[in-house]
């Protein structure tokens, strides 16, 4: 037989040749950063998950050592399988996005004058500084959606006394909102461990998350009602002496919510004139 060639190629690899790139869940441009977020998240997760079900076993005991050591891999296991997930959907979504970028773009000769400036070292973020904040927001997340297990374990105990500054019952309602400022800030430290320096980009991403995050966070302080009322006079209770809403003590509680929305407001506009700072004064390092 003339002018007939056949093609040895597997049928996958003749369409990666033709559709220009190979397919995959996570390519080499996340790949990296996928591995270190999920060892950051898996050793938060452990560590969260451990001191949660050690204060949970201080106060209810488990019938045996095999039992606690069921309920712990149990947790654990399904701790890890939740955090693997979701952060591989999450850079999955991540590949396609950047998929669908490269595919709609127009094709440009490169040269090296694209390059972006090379930013001063000041301008650089510490890997250090987004991991650290990784991990305690981990931890906070676990250690706050435990709580509301640990005081009703410990009210079962006549004898412990529970000083709790919240309402239980609206703690739980808001809980979800809670978890969402915490999911808020965890990816504004993905984008800033992705970027690895202050940008433009990074800068607006920052502070649109950021202020999400304030407007939720004012709506919990100050209009769900969270704050418990008699948390004054519990203290005095405890310390044998009159607390109520007219003393000292009792005028300090009750403004705390507006001081505490206050310094999130001023929180949140020192770190936004800190990011536009930082984005809009980059600089070639001099040679």
């Amino acid at each position: 037989m003339t002018g007939v060639q056949t093609c040895a190629l597997p049928i996958s690899d003749l369409a990666d040749r033709y559709r220009g790139e190979q397919r995959h869940l996570i390519g080499s441009r996340f790949y990296d950063l996928y591995l270190l977020i999920l060892k950051i998240v898996a050793f938060a997760v452990g560590i969260g998950m451990l001191i949660s079900m050690g204060i949970g076993f201080a106060i209810d005991p488990p019938a045996s050592f095999a039992v606690a050591l069921g309920k712990v891999i149990g947790s654990l296991f399904s701790a890890f399988a939740q955090a693997f997930a979701w952060i591989t959907v999450t850079f999955a979504i991540m590949e396609r996005c950047q998929s669908f970028r490269k595919a709609t773009q127009e094709e440009f000769v490169w040269n090296p004058d694209d390059l972006p400036e090379v930013p001063r070292q000041s301008a650089l973020i510490p890997r250090s500084s987004p991991i650290a904040s990784l991990v305690f927001l981990v931890l906070f997340f676990a250690v706050i959606n435990s709580l509301p297990w640990f005081i009703r374990i410990a009210n079962l105990d006549p004898s412990v006394l529970v000083l709790n500054p919240l309402v239980p019952a609206v703690f739980r309602r808001v809980l979800w909102l809670i978890n969402l400022t915490i999911v808020i800030d965890m990816c504004i430290e993905f984008v800033r461990l992705y970027y690895g320096v202050h940008t433009k980009p990074l800068a607006l991403i920052s502070i649109s998350l950021k202020a999400v995050s304030l407007g939720i966070t004012l709506y919990i302080i100050l209009g769900t009602g969270i704050w418990n009322p008699d948390f004054a006079y519990q203290i005095g209770q405890l310390a044998q002496k009159e607390f109520g809403a007219g003393t000292t003590v009792g005028k300090i509680w009750s403004a705390v919510p507006t001081i505490l929305a206050v310094l999130s407001v001023v929180g949140y506009g020192a770190e936004s004139v800190g990011s536009i700072w930082k984005a809009w004064n980059l600089q070639i390092p001099k040679r």
